[in-house]
């Protein structure tokens, strides 16, 4: 392509041939990279100054590896997909957290994926998972119509309790059970109007993550299911895509990467979910980099990226996901309340998405807003904040990390970002923000929609 390409490394790190490295480490310091990013705000609330121990710089584990080099076209200015995830259960959450097709703001996503259809355990074909919201309040319909104002919207199959079992293992194993699912999928796309298929199979191989249930077969398995669905799907312009594991572990065991990547639109990484009450201790649920004290160093948003960049998928077919969510955990001891402390369970429910462990950006923002509760920030801005209250414990990305994210997401020349989910933003600006503020960074990084800058809303 020609010309100079930036290499921008994290605060306290310089560029050394290669890779970022310590200063003391590079020769010519004064040729290395200076540009940093700026570090996070520390901002405690209340006003009393927080006692935890610092975020400390990471180990040489935890350091950036260099943008790769691929022959794939870098996204610019405009390109860059923003892929949102629209939620049919989201309506029967109670008073301001209820969300609805015409909550959709059509400025903000250049692709809507429904979620979700799911699949037949008897036929293997796919069906409807909610008829009454799907079908009967026309939500299938209503989200189509954004495909008017230039979005394209697909559905996507599986999630998280869809895939429990070994439904989605019997289908990949069986060429003429794939051939019946094909032939469904197409039916089912046009019958609906939507635009293509997201394959949401939660894992081949690794069955919710589990490598020791399914069978290695499975991993060819998927790739030929995807190979059959591109040779239905592309003669008539249809999307095919897939959400896919973050864990080094579950990739290497389950994805024929360049398989994948030959056949699918897309690929987005769930980078999220990485740490959460059942680690038995405090963990960020995103983080961008290593920090000291995190034992697994591929936990990370860094590391998944690269290894899927390594394993062979180019760069603009990548989409990085990043969660409108946060983990929550019940701390042990109430002293011992910073990263990697011990926890005893799920945090307190929130009260309008009513799960144990688990809150929308809207519910933390609006209870760190209400006071009382504490908020840390890393200042070399590798992971997110975390809150905390009493016993209870909450780590999340705020703006400015949802906007770091994005610009790691240009430095790479990734395809785009993705969110889980719209109902889970601060969608009616209830916080201070504005509406759709993390989700509204996101385009301002990656599609250069205008508006204020948004600051942190906690």
């Amino acid at each position: 392509m020609g010309g100079v390409t930036p290499i921008f490394c994290p605060a306290g790190l310089k560029w050394n041939d290669n890779y970022c490295d310590w200063p003391n480490n590079v020769k010519c310091s004064e040729r290395s990279q200076q540009t940093t990013q700026t570090p996070a705000i520390h901002r405690p609330k209340p006003t009393s100054p927080a006692t935890d121990k610092p975020l400390i710089v990471p180990n040489k584990n935890s350091i950036p590896r260099p943008i790769p080099t691929t022959d794939a076209q870098s996204g610019s200015s405009g390109a860059y997909k923003v892929v949102c995830y629209f939620t049919n259960w989201a309506w029967y959450r109670p008073g301001q957290g209820k969300y609805v097709p015409e909550d959709i703001d059509d400025n903000l996503c250049t692709h809507i994926v429904y979620g979700f259809a799911v699949l037949d355990s008897h036929t293997l074909t796919i069906k409807t998972h909610d008829i009454w919201s799907d079908i009967d309040n026309r939500f299938y319909d209503r989200v189509v119509e954004n495909k008017q104002k230039g979005l394209r919207v697909t559905v996507a199959i599986g999630g998280w309790n869809d895939s429990l079992g070994n439904k989605y293992a019997r289908l990949v194993l069986d060429s003429q059970a794939r051939a019946r699912f094909v032939e469904s999928a197409l039916k089912f796309v046009e019958k609906y109007s939507f635009d293509g298929l997201d394959l949401d199979w939660e894992y081949p191989v690794c069955w919710q993550v589990e490598c020791s249930k399914g069978a290695s077969a499975e991993k060819q398995g998927f790739a030929a299911l995807v190979k059959e669905l591109f040779q239905a799907f592309n003669p008539k312009g249809l999307i095919l895509s897939a959400a896919v594991s973050p864990s080094k572990m579950v990739i290497d065991a389950g994805y024929d990467v360049p398989e994948l990547s030959r056949y699918l639109d897309w690929i987005a990484v769930m980078a999220y979910d990485f740490h959460g009450h059942w680690d038995k201790q405090t963990g960020h649920v995103a983080p961008l980099y290593q920090v000291e004290g995190d034992a697994n160093p591929h936990f990370n948003a860094n590391f998944s990226i690269h290894h899927w960049l390594d394993r062979g998928t180019p760069s603009s077919k990548l989409v990085m996901g990043m969660p409108m969510y946060g983990q929550s955990f019940s701390l042990a001891d109430q002293k011992h309340r910073s990263l990697n402390d011990k926890c005893v369970g799920p945090g307190l429910a929130g009260t309008y998405t009513r799960a144990g462990g688990f809150l929308a950006y809207y519910e933390i923002c609006e209870k760190v807003g209400n006071g009382g509760w504490t908020v840390v920030r890393d200042e070399q801005g590798r992971v997110g904040p975390y809150a905390y209250s009493g016993n209870q414990w909450i780590s999340y990305d705020d703006v400015s990390d949802i906007r770091r994210k994005a610009q790691f997401i240009r430095r790479l020349r990734l395809g785009g970002g993705m969110v889980w989910a719209l109902d889970l933003d601060d969608f009616r600006g209830r916080c201070g923000c504005g509406k759709h503020p993390l989700l509204r960074t996101i385009n301002q990084e990656l599609r250069g929609i205008p508006g204020q800058r948004t600051n942190d809303c906690t």
